[in-house]
């Protein structure tokens, strides 16, 4: 199916649908074009879910190269 007639096959459900589906439609559309905020910075700004994937890669990057800090030396 088109990209076109899809939009109007959408249209016409949503100019059909109550409160309801038009609740789940919104949720769906937000969920996809939002950058939710998953976690925070340790400065306490947000952080976006594509900030925090990056982040996990480079914590991983990190763990890799043995840049990591043991008990003794945090407890110092």
């Amino acid at each position: 199916m088109d990209t076109a007639i899809l939009k109007n096959r959408i249209h016409e459900f949503v100019e059909k649908a109550d409160e309801r589906v038009l609740a789940i439609v919104n949720s769906v559309f937000e969920s996809y074009y939002n950058d939710d905020i998953v976690a925070f910075h340790p400065n306490g700004t947000p952080m976006t879910r594509k900030e925090y994937k990056q982040a996990l890669i480079e914590a991983e990057k990190q763990i890799e190269n043995g840049d990591v800090i043991d008990v003794e030396e945090m407890e110092l």
